[in-house]
């Protein structure tokens, strides 16, 4: 009985030590996964990236986000668009992008998928090329900015919300949001809702 109960005793002992082990070691696994999901979430990175397209006089442009788009009219006699972008994000949310050409229009959407990310498109097109802009879903209005400048071909905009600035462009549209123009005229066929549509 005696050689049973030592044996017994020497058996759950080290059942004891692996279940006190097994506990510690998902215990630290547990906090260093925790650490490590943190870090990833909070860690930003920046991307930039370049493209061009030959051959368009319009762009639609969708964004979904916190997400910025500069529009600016070249008077160098171009027939393509580039477009420039820097993306801002953590490895979980980077923005997604996708671009079509179908006859002499580009398609050029962008997504943030939440509040780490943000994007700053600027597209250098022909001043005479139509633009057209819908925007929604921005999180913050100051990272929300839709600035058209130089567009001789003109401009429409959706945006709810967002912050459009305008300098020698006529523009009509929506915004829900505020509105800058460099002349009232410009910006005539708007319609505001939020802070209310002002001249520089």
């Amino acid at each position: 009985m005696t050689g049973s109960s030592g044996k017994a005793r020497i058996w759950f002992g080290a059942l004891l030590r692996s279940a006190v082990a097994l506990a510690s070691t998902l215990i630290i696994l547990a906090i260093f996964g925790g650490v490590t999901d943190v870090v990833l979430h909070i860690t930003r990175h920046t991307s930039s990236n370049s493209q061009s397209f030959n051959n368009i006089d319009e762009v639609d442009v969708v964004l979904d986000g916190d997400i910025s788009v500069s529009v600016l009219g070249q008077t160098d006699g171009r027939t393509g668009v580039m477009v420039n972008a820097v993306d801002t994000s953590t490895v979980f949310d980077d923005p997604v992008r996708s671009t079509n050409v179908i006859g002499k229009t580009l398609y050029l959407t962008e997504r943030c998928p939440d509040s780490r990310c943000i994007a700053q498109l600027t597209l250098l097109l022909n001043t005479h090329d139509r633009v057209n802009v819908i925007a929604g879903n921005a999180l913050r209005l100051d990272q929300a900015v839709i600035d058209f400048s130089g567009l001789a071909g003109g401009a429409t905009v959706q945006a709810a919300p967002g912050k459009l600035v305008v300098t020698g462009t006529v523009v009509t549209g929506a915004v829900l949001g505020a509105v800058e123009c460099d002349t009232i005229e410009d910006c005539a066929g708007i319609s505001t809702t939020g802070a209310a549509s002002q001249a520089r």
